[in-house]
């Protein structure tokens, strides 16, 4: 994904709003303020923490992750944290009507937030699943898409998600291969990080392109001798194949998405920041608002996308826009692809190519752009994947934070994988931090390691011991759908950093304690995410959004943390899962 500043960025930009919001069927091209109501959020009212509490938990490890640290109980009053401490201090605040929970030696926290996940991206539980985690090869992945086209009627489109040649092994996917198992049928399929996809004859007949089709803007057909391969890169050349391809009703991807927060709430979740709200369009926030009206088991915050920075403008929206559950915090910037695809922009080639990625935009481009959201009050989410992109991104910051600078702006690169220590040095001097896509390291390390980047950059890879070294507060997510959300997954990944392929451990010396791992996913990331005033940690006056686990996981061996079950899940002092 790219987001630029020039008239090629503009096809791409339209090119990626109509990707998705042409796939839910909501118009991209709509003006908000004539089709999108926008919920009217109040102030929520002042806690009254004045009284009995309604809940008191004890009988169990309880870390709040504040400054009281571990605790024996905690009371809860009208969803609030009314007081935390040893026990009989908080059976103080019971009355005749509290009701006393005994954890059974489980163990209470606060619950789990995932600092950059995609909502757009459910949609794509409806296609066919080629992604590594549950196909092996991709002679398989051909196999699946070759049973779904011979269950659908010739002419309609057979659509894939996931299938990742850097993971999967096997000969290309190209156009001549997807004839073979879809002779009647168009199809696409989408790699994992949607930087690259591929068709068939049929899908690039219907999309219109041929091997005279001059490449896109910001995207690009690849071609051996002049000849179409099948294989398409960025969002502008998938622009003319998602035009004709089927579109699900918004009803139905209102539900993907409820269906996503309650598998995010058997995760641990309590919280979910969408890192591109405005991906499929203006019309995003309409879905979102009506996801949130049916009182989820999820908080939800999130980044807006800066390609609708104009809309953004004209419908009002401000920083801070929204209410406790539902809240919009920053504008949202890509400026390079993915590192496995290989379109993330390194200092150095890619193994065995002359190749080392690209930016989406130059530096002084991706400045404008940062330089009016900042001077707006937003809070700004930059990806940056290669470490030429960071410094890029360093770069762009680094000059906005001189011009105009401002207290507590709260910057983040997002992803900042391969990430060295001057430019760690350079995050702390600018207080911006990184979010970890700490998957990379489990799914990716070894392909990183041996096939991608070499064992010197890889080691570079989501170095959390280094970061908080370096004074830096760090988060660790998902980006869903490219990988799964599972915050103790998360933590697991950064506490060992075994790779998936043989279970070696990447850089040993970037493996973090569990502490460490547990503030990431739970007060470092609210801070990150601009709502740390209201969760993240058990503190009075805060929100009781807990997660119970089956054992504490500051005490079992950290080898062992990935065997952790999650419990319970509490959204405002109700509960909301139970296992």
């Amino acid at each position: 994904m790219c987001i630029v500043c020039n008239p090629g960025a503009a096809a791409f930009l339209q090119a990626r709003r109509e990707f998705l919001g042409g796939m839910v069927g909501l118009g991209a091209a709509t003006l908000v303020g004539a089709a999108v109501p926008l919920t009217a959020f109040s102030a929520p009212p002042a806690p009254n923490l004045a009284g009995p509490a309604d809940r008191i938990f004890h009988g169990g490890p309880i870390h709040t992750l504040g400054p009281k640290g571990k605790v024996q109980a905690v009371a809860v009053r009208q969803g609030r944290i009314l007081a935390t401490g040893s026990r009989e201090e908080v059976m103080l605040h019971g009355g005749r009507q509290t009701e006393v929970i005994d954890l059974r030696g489980r163990a209470l926290l606060p619950g789990f937030i995932d600092p950059h996940m995609h909502s757009a991206m459910a949609m794509l539980a409806d296609w066919v699943d080629v992604t590594p985690f549950s196909t092996g090869t991709l002679a398989e992945a051909l196999s699946k898409i070759g049973a779904a086209a011979s269950a659908a009627k010739p002419g309609d489109w057979v659509v894939a998600q996931g299938i990742d040649p850097s993971l999967m092994p096997g000969d290309p996917i190209t156009m001549k291969a997807l004839d073979a198992v879809a002779a009647d049928n168009p199809v696409f399929v989408l790699e994992s990080n949607g930087h690259v996809a591929y068709s068939n004859s049929k899908g690039f007949a219907a999309a219109g392109v041929t091997d005279a089709t001059p490449n896109p803007d910001q995207g690009r057909y690849d071609r051996e001798n002049g000849t179409l391969t099948g294989r398409m890169q960025e969002s502008p050349a998938m622009k003319p194949f998602i035009e004709q391809m089927p579109k699900p009703n918004e009803d139905h991807y209102v539900a993907l998405i409820e269906r996503l927060f309650s598998d995010a709430a058997k995760a641990g979740c309590t919280g979910l920041h969408d890192a591109g709200i405005g991906t499929g369009g203006v019309n995003d926030l309409k879905v979102l608002n009506r996801v949130m009206a049916n009182n989820p088991p999820i908080r939800y915050s999130g980044f807006l996308t800066s390609d609708l920075m104009d809309d953004w403008v004209e419908l009002g929206l401000k920083p801070g826009h929204g209410d406790d559950r539902f809240r919009l915090t920053g504008i949202k910037f890509w400026s390079d692809g993915s590192n496995q695809a290989q379109t993330g922009y390194q200092r150095e080639n890619y193994l065995g190519s002359d190749k080392r990625g690209s930016l989406n935009y130059t530096e002084a481009q991706l400045e404008v752009g940062i330089q009016r959201a900042h001077d707006l009050g937003w809070q700004v989410g930059i990806h940056a994947n290669g470490d030429a992109a960071i410094d890029t991104t360093l770069n762009a910051l680094k000059n906005v934070l001189a011009r105009t600078p401002r207290a507590d702006h709260r910057h983040r690169i997002e992803h900042c994988s391969v990430l060295h220590w001057e430019q760690i040095t350079q995050l702390a001097d600018l207080n911006v931090s990184p979010s970890f896509l700490i998957g990379h390291v489990y799914y990716w390390g070894k392909a990183f390691r041996d096939n991608i980047l070499g064992p010197k950059r890889a080691a570079l890879y989501d170095p959390c011991a280094s970061a908080l070294k370096g004074k830096l507060r760090i988060s660790l997510h998902s980006d869903f759908n490219v990988t799964t959300i599972e915050p103790l997954r998360y933590i697991d990944n950064a506490v060992n950093r075994r790779m998936r392929d043989g279970g070696e451990v990447l850089n040993p010396d970037e493996c973090i304690s569990v502490e460490q791992a547990l503030r990431a996913v739970t007060i470092d990331a609210a801070w990150q995410c601009r709502v740390d005033d209201i969760a993240g940690s058990l503190e009075p006056g805060k929100y009781a959004d807990m997660v119970v686990l089956d054992r504490d996981p500051l005490t079992i061996d950290p080898a062992k943390v990935i065997e952790l079950k999650v419990m319970e899940t509490w959204l405002q002092g109700e509960r909301r899962y139970a296992a």
